[in-house]
């Protein structure tokens, strides 16, 4: 039986949507169901009655996501043992990280890790800031990477690097000093409940700007579809700066400055203290904190 279907399957049957397994796994909605469709044919039975949403397990179902969770704990846990004992820099290292550091920063740091341990494999899940932290609490990863902090979990976390969130318009907008009040007659288009970026903007509004009220008109599940949206001309929306500078030097969207207003913020790297043993492990910890030292710029020798 492959182990990372049966994952799949488990993942399907707690969220109840085979998209939304896909977007914690980081594969796409028709790969999780071609996993299920495998499953189902090791088994022998239908695992999901799919034309329910959400989707409902058969008896099948509900009999194997039973056992499976506990062939996935115990899987985990040698996995743990075995790693905390290897001497070698090889293995698998699973990685989770929310939206900002795992498409604009963490490519050009595994590259490097690559570069200097080219034995390991490297998996890395992207999701919104809730999924990384549900991951680290599940052990299905060693690390994760964060814009926003918790502090009720029991892990270590370190500052990786810094980031600042702006506010950006559509193309041709005037880029000059807004009055705070502008936020609230502007279309506002708002990253998903979970985002690390909406956290952020969130809190740090209700510290400058108190009774500032703002209705978005627009949800949006990634950094790309919101600055997809504000370069439509759909309205302005807050996004990170790392993610926003190539847009924005581009002249596809306006970087928009409103008075009294500048949101910064560092963003995390966290992991359980006991589970960071083991060479692979203790490798890419230090790969991050010589990573950092340099300043995030790149190579270091």
């Amino acid at each position: 039986m492959n182990l990372r279907y049966l994952e799949t399957f488990c993942i399907v049957a707690e969220v109840g949507s085979l998209t939304a397994a896909g977007q914690r796994l980081g594969i796409t909605q028709s790969a999780v169901s071609l996993q299920l469709q495998k499953l189902e044919r090791e088994f022998g039975a239908r695992l999901i009655d799919r034309s329910r949403q959400p989707v409902v397990l058969t008896a099948a179902g509900e009999a194997l996501e039973k056992e499976g969770r506990q062939i996935l704990r115990r899987y985990r846990v040698a996995r743990e043992e075995v790693q905390q004992s290897a001497t070698e820099v090889s293995g698998v290292l699973r990685l989770a990280a929310s939206t900002v550091p795992g498409e604009y920063l963490l490519p050009a740091v595994l590259a490097d890790f690559h570069r200097r341990h080219p034995q390991p494999v490297v998996e890395l899940s992207v999701l919104d800031t809730a999924g990384v932290y549900r991951l680290l609490a599940d052990g299905e990863a060693s690390f994760g990477f964060t814009g926003s902090r918790r502090d009720d979990l029991g892990l270590v976390l370190e500052p990786f690097a810094q980031d600042e969130i702006i506010l950006v318009g559509p193309a041709g907008m005037s880029a000059g000093l807004y009055k705070p009040a502008a936020l609230a007659e502007w279309d506002l288009l708002e990253r998903e409940t979970g985002s690390g970026t909406l956290a952020t903007v969130t809190e740090r509004l209700a510290e400058s700007m108190p009774g500032m009220t703002m209705n978005p008109v627009m949800v949006m599940g990634s950094t790309r579809a919101l600055l997809g949206a504000v370069r439509a001309g759909a309205g302005v929306g807050f996004v990170s700066k790392l993610a926003a500078r190539c847009q924005v030097e581009a002249g596809e969207v306006t970087e928009v400055q409103i008075e009294g207003l500048q949101i910064s913020r560092s963003l995390w790297v966290a992991y359980h203290p006991g589970r960071v043993t083991g060479a692979l492990r203790e490798a890419f910890l230090e790969h991050l904190r010589q990573w950092r030292s340099k300043g995030g710029s790149g190579r270091y020798g």
